[in-house]
């Protein structure tokens, strides 16, 4: 990207309205560990977002980094990080290589903290050790992103301008089950662009693990990403991440 590439970003939680490809099955609710559901989604194919909650992305100069347009709906927790809460768990974007420091670090403290209150546990707590997987998890995909946003070529495309959806939330909205999903929708006018988006969805039946994909995107939507079955009301997380630019949006809430 380039000095005039600006990039629009939809975010969005529970009610997101899918494509029939991705509503087809029953809720089940008596789902166990014996028989967790996994689906990895991959598809040319655009899903119909929500735009309550819309953000833009841009550049406004030569060499200066890419900020967001401010939004009332969205708070600046620290540069490059910001937060939108929810009845059902919190959804965070982490925007370029300072947003991701910022969220390492965060995690790397948190993960500290809770394998000292697992270490000093008399009884093991299940919900203590589920966090601690979760969290490590997510920690993984903060890594790897900020080491994609590090190597990330420079577009020399002055026409590019392209869309950023993610859904990170329960998997209900987008599948026949309760748990977890991470999803992210990329398309581009006035030019393509490859595109990698990684994905990962934690629930209290375990992690998935991160699922990555490269695409060369024009304007024909593409949509990936990961969902998984978990118990209703049991601690989730997901989280989905696109660069080039180097975004990553994160949610932590229930399984529903």
């Amino acid at each position: 990207m380039n000095a005039r590439s600006t990039f629009a970003i939809r975010f969005f939680s529970a009610a997101l309205i899918a494509s029939s490809a991705l509503m087809a099955g029953c809720m089940d609710a008596s789902l166990g560990p014996d028989n967790v559901q996994e689906s990895l989604i991959d598809e040319s194919e655009a899903l119909a977002i929500p735009t309550g909650s819309e953000m833009r992305l841009e550049r406004t100069g030569e060499g200066e980094a890419l900020s967001l347009v401010p939004n009332a709906a969205w708070k600046e927790l620290a540069p490059g990080v910001f937060e939108n809460g929810a009845e059902d768990g919190g959804n965070r974007i982490v925007v370029g290589a300072e947003g991701h420091e910022w969220a390492i670090e965060q995690a790397e403290k948190e993960l500290s903290e809770l394998q000292a209150r697992s270490a000093a546990q008399v009884e093991e707590d299940p919900a203590v050790d589920d966090a601690i997987e979760q969290l490590q998890a997510q920690l993984a995909n903060l890594q790897e992103t900020a080491k994609s946003i590090a190597a990330a070529p420079v577009d020399t495309n002055l026409t590019l301008s392209c869309n950023i959806g993610f859904y990170t939330g329960p998997s209900s909205a987008v599948s026949g089950y309760y748990g977890a999903a991470a999803l992210a929708q990329v398309a581009c006018t006035g030019g393509c662009q490859t595109f990698t988006i990684a994905a990962q969805a934690c629930t209290n039946f375990g992690c998935s693990p991160v699922y990555s994909s490269s695409r060369f995107v024009c304007s024909t939507p593409w949509t990936y990403g990961v969902t998984m079955s978990g118990s209703y009301g049991a601690s989730c997380s997901s989280a989905a991440s696109v660069s080039p630019p180097g975004i990553m949006s994160s949610w932590s809430g229930f399984c529903g």
